[in-house]
């Protein structure tokens, strides 16, 4: 099995995302591991390269409101609770984290 660990940045706020995030990251086919960091505004994963592809997993976490930094979100977004909308630029500050 031919793991792939990645790193990318997902838009978010608080505990109920980070749920939510990660759910549609683990809805996906050959994932073994999501961890969304709230602070950071970034999402770990890792999958099976022989089941999934990176584009799939930015494709499943906006189809639950959330932007990836390659995906926007769709009109989930505006569904989700008030603490759980954002600003929908994706900036990265001098140490390249995602705010």
């Amino acid at each position: 099995m031919a793991m792939t660990d990645l790193s990318f940045g997902v838009r978010g706020n608080c505990g109920m995302c980070k749920n939510a995030i990660e759910k549609a990251a683990n809805s996906v086919d050959g994932l073994a591991r999501a961890n969304w960091n709230v602070d950071k505004k970034k999402i770990d994963v890792s999958f099976d390269g022989t089941k999934t592809d990176a584009m799939s997993i930015h494709k499943a976490i906006p189809a639950s409101g959330y932007d990836t930094e390659n995906v926007e979100g769709n009109e989930a977004y505006s569904s989700l609770p008030g603490c759980c909308q954002y600003e929908h630029e994706m900036m990265q500050n001098q140490s390249g984290e995602t705010n």
